[in-house]
């Protein structure tokens, strides 16, 4: 019936059918070249000679240098001080920037002497920290920014099995008082139970317990700042070609399957021909059911483009972002064309509303790490992102060069400069029967068209491209020829374009 694409509405397995799954449109925000600043104290730890590609009203700069060996996930004391996980040195490291000049005034061991640490959090007056097995509660007693107690907050993490995909990264959820741990599978692909899962704790680290499955390899994980519901990226499989399977981006459902091993998007089943996946042979009768309950997620990217951290923004960014998130791409080595090595980029994800579930576009936000894509040169494999309440980027890096960068804004209110018409479009109703409305706020004049397709690319019904003045649009659309099911609805607004989908019922 209609391309499978980015979705988070709940709908019944029978209109989830296996077919090839459609990645979110890709849109250009507005960006510019830049170098990348360094300031005089970094000049012997990082190269002056690097650019970036960033929106017009960003610059970049080194913000740390020198000291770290794989920085990995960052987060903000209560205090504002930035800190970040160092997975090799097995190092929490504290970078203050006293005067907020952009710069790490220092960089000071905040905790030491852990293994294979990925992740840090901060809740209720203490700090978190993960390894592959346990999670380590540390505190500072005399708050002097040394967090001299620590004490195993979480142990026996996969019954203390460490191969495969290693780190685990953790959320608290402070409305509800959970914490979330994702555990990412120890295989390619493979049967599993105590892996490929997001778990839920109490904040006190008790009452474990399984909250979503056939998740391969969750690495960032954010709760929305307006729903408070938990949202996931995904690592997919390798072996299954240079496209096969998209990465995904989506919200974390209750007691949701997310296809691994066995599947991908709303039910595509993978090639079971190569011997990894042969293995995974006879699928069963609960298989079946598992990839049946699948829907296509928010957001589909690039297969492997290895999300790492993902961040929701807020109004500090201005009009045009602040619904969005941030996700890093480390990139991956499983393509068989040199010339398409992808990731080593920031992209940005826009959601039209606070309450949207929809990922309408994604943007590069930071890119040119990649210089070389033949023979795979690189001078930086983004990680780790962390924001503060001016608008700066913080953005680590853990491989080519390990540093921490920061993107400042020019103007905070500068953001609303990115030319996207669309401030939002909403379908109402939504589920349908005989006609809907597509409200578009337009903060320009432009052509605007509409599509609508069925789940098998068809083209059903075709809005011809009126003129719209910029303002508040209520057009109306008859449906009533169509049979129900799921539909994809494609606005084009000038050089952009927003998809939301349709669900008609009689």
């Amino acid at each position: 019936m209609k391309p499978p694409f980015h979705l988070v509405l709940l709908i019944s397995a029978a209109l989830s059918t296996s077919v090839a799954a459609q990645l979110t449109p890709v849109t250009d925000i507005g960006t510019h070249t830049v170098s990348v600043g360094v300031p005089e104290k970094f000049e012997s730890a990082f190269p002056t000679s690097r650019t970036l590609e960033v929106p017009t009203n960003y610059s970049v700069s080194i913000f740390q240098a020198g000291g770290l060996s794989k920085p990995r996930f960052m987060a903000f004391s209560p205090s504002g001080v930035l800190h970040v996980s160092d997975m090799n040195a097995g190092v929490v490291f504290a970078m203050p920037d006293a005067d907020k000049d952009g710069v790490a005034d220092s960089m000071i061991p905040a905790a030491t002497g852990f293994s294979g640490n990925h992740d840090v959090k901060f809740y209720k007056g203490a700090m978190y920290v993960s390894e592959p097995t346990r999670i380590w509660k540390c505190t500072d007693q005399d708050a002097d920014g040394i967090y001299e107690t620590k004490e195993v907050f979480i142990s026996n993490i996969d019954n203390n099995e460490t191969g495969g995909h290693s780190t685990r990264t953790m959320f608290f959820d402070a409305q509800n008082q959970k914490l979330f741990v994702s555990v990412g599978s120890s295989c390619n692909v493979c049967r599993e139970t105590d892996r490929a899962i997001i778990e839920q704790y109490d904040e006190d680290g008790t009452n474990r317990r399984v909250i979503a499955t056939g998740i391969r390899n969750a690495v960032g994980m954010d709760l929305h700042p307006v729903t408070n519901q938990l949202w996931a990226n995904n690592n997919g499989s390798d072996y299954q070609g240079n496209e096969v399977p998209p990465e995904w981006i989506d919200i974390v459902r209750e007691n949701g399957f997310y296809g691994h091993p066995f599947a991908y998007g709303n039910g595509t089943w993978f090639d079971f021909n190569n011997s990894e996946y042969q293995s995974l042979l006879p699928i069963t009768a609960t298989d079946s059911a598992k990839v049946a309950t699948l829907v296509p997620p928010a957001a589909l990217i690039r297969a492997h483009s290895a999300p790492m951290a993902l961040q929701f923004l807020d109004a500090s960014f201005g009009e045009e972002l602040q619904y969005g998130f941030l996700s890093a791409l480390r990139g991956s080595w499983n393509t068989s064309n040199p010339n398409d090595f992808r990731g080593y980029k920031v992209i940005y994800g826009h959601l039209s509303s606070a309450e949207d579930t929809t990922v309408d576009y994604v943007a590069d936000f930071c890119s040119g790490f990649i210089t070389d894509t033949v023979n795979r040169v690189f001078w930086g494999r983004p990680v780790g992102i962390a924001t503060d309440e001016d608008g700066k980027v913080y953005i680590s890096s853990d491989e080519g060069n390990s540093v921490i960068l920061v993107m400042t804004p020019d103007d905070i209110s500068g953001t609303a400069d990115i030319k996207v018409p669309v401030s939002s479009a909403t379908i109402y109703p939504n589920p349908a029967s005989s006609a809907i409305t597509i409200a578009l706020d337009l903060k320009l004049s432009t052509n605007v068209t509409i599509s609508i397709y069925d789940l098998t690319g068809k083209e059903v019904v075709f809005v011809p491209k009126q003129w719209l003045q910029s303002g508040t649009h209520n057009l109306e659309v008859n449906v009533d020829e169509l049979t129900q099911g799921l539909y994809e609805v494609k606005i084009i607004t000038g050089d952009h374009s927003i998809t939301k989908k349709l669900l008609l019922m009689d």
